[in-house]
């Protein structure tokens, strides 16, 4: 019995050390290198910053990308870098960080983080005074509301999938449709603008922009395009184009072929939900979903200059309807009034802006 034990004691005692041998840890040998920061890495625009990462363990060569774009390489690099990152020609919005580090056998490893741009003005608070109103159609969710011409045109969903999708020329003093066109179900309207001749309307998932003759309504013709489509405007060169993000993207107005991105940030962070647009003197208002305010933002730069608080309209609409949220920008460039009105409003409002 004692030599039994004794030849288990022997045996775990070789086994203790052998097995290691094969079935080490190595974790700590697998962390060669590092970030120096766990969140998200937050810089002002303008300004630079300085990008930390440790290596710990020996690595050939390591790269830093930037949105896939390689910045700097070093080889045989060792301990702390610290690399300084100037913001000044990016846009505004998040980035990806990533380290990618080659091995002496031609492996790669990588690690990867995310640093934000934020806008380096801190927007203004605007106000609104009421002017005048006049009727809105309750019956109409609106998604789109533009000027040509004096001309107020207006676009509408269809939440309820009733084939209530419509574009329409509407008299401003009644809220009467004086003449309109309508798309059956399944296909929900979204915003629209006027550019030229044409009449350019958005749908929401159906990913179709729908062109029309502005005088007649009569199709012209259509385009495609990725993900959702949500507020529409022109800066009388290029279609800009919402889709519920913070983002804005500039098209093409004869292909919609897209152009460029920007995204939409104050000095905190991204301004989300973007929804229905209107180009006004130079600057992109956005209605802001389940808000009551307006974004006024920078067409060139992303950053919102200010914030339009837009309670006293909403509180003047009958609450607790589906959806019936704030949302139609229309200017008047032949009288330089500005409107407003919501989903399922029964009035049009016309306001100045209080700085």
């Amino acid at each position: 019995m004692k030599k039994i034990l004794v030849f288990v004691l022997i045996f775990g005692l070789i086994g203790s050390l052998i097995i290691p041998l094969f079935f080490s840890d190595d974790t700590t040998d697998e962390i060669k290198f590092q970030f120096q920061f766990n969140e998200n890495l937050l810089v002002t625009s303008g300004q630079s910053v300085k990008i930390p990462f440790e290596i710990i363990n020996a690595v050939q060569s390591i790269d830093l990308l930037v949105n896939g774009e390689r910045l700097k390489t070093w080889n045989n690099p060792k301990g702390l870098i610290k690399f300084k990152f100037d913001t000044k020609n990016r846009l505004l919005g998040s980035y990806s960080l990533e380290l990618v580090a080659k091995l002496s056998d031609g492996s790669e490893l990588r690690d990867e983080r995310y640093m934000s741009i934020l806008s380096d003005i801190v927007p203004a608070k605007w106000g609104l005074k009421i002017q005048n109103n006049s009727p809105h159609l309750e019956t109409s969710f609106t998604q789109g509301l533009a000027f040509d011409s004096g001309i107020l045109y207006e676009g509408t969903g269809d939440p309820n999938q009733t084939g209530a999708t419509l574009i329409a020329e509407v008299d401003i003093e009644s809220g009467q449709i004086k003449r309109n066109i309508g798309l059956a179900a399944p296909y929900f309207g979204e915003g629209i603008t006027i550019f030229g001749e044409d009449l350019y309307q958005l749908t929401w998932k159906n990913q179709k922009c729908l062109v029309y003759d502005k005088k007649t309504f009569a199709s012209k013709k259509e385009f495609t395009y990725t993900g959702e489509g949500w507020g529409l405007c022109n800066d009388g060169k290029n279609l800009i184009m919402s889709d519920g993000s913070q983002r804005l993207y500039f098209r093409d107005p004869k292909t919609f072929q897209l152009i460029k991105t920007i995204e939409v940030y104050s000095d905190q962070g991204p301004i989300n939900y973007l929804n229905e647009l209107e180009y006004i003197e130079g600057l992109v208002y956005a209605n802001i979903w389940m808000s009551n305010s307006i974004a006024v933002i920078d067409p060139l730069s992303g950053k919102a200059m200010a914030i339009i608080n837009a309670d006293e309209l909403v509180s003047l609409q009958k609450q607790g309807l589906n959806g019936n949220v704030l949302n139609g920008i229309a200017y008047n460039s032949t009288n330089k009034k500005l409107y407003l009105t919501g989903k399922y409003w029964s009035k049009l409002f016309e306001v100045q802006i209080s700085k």
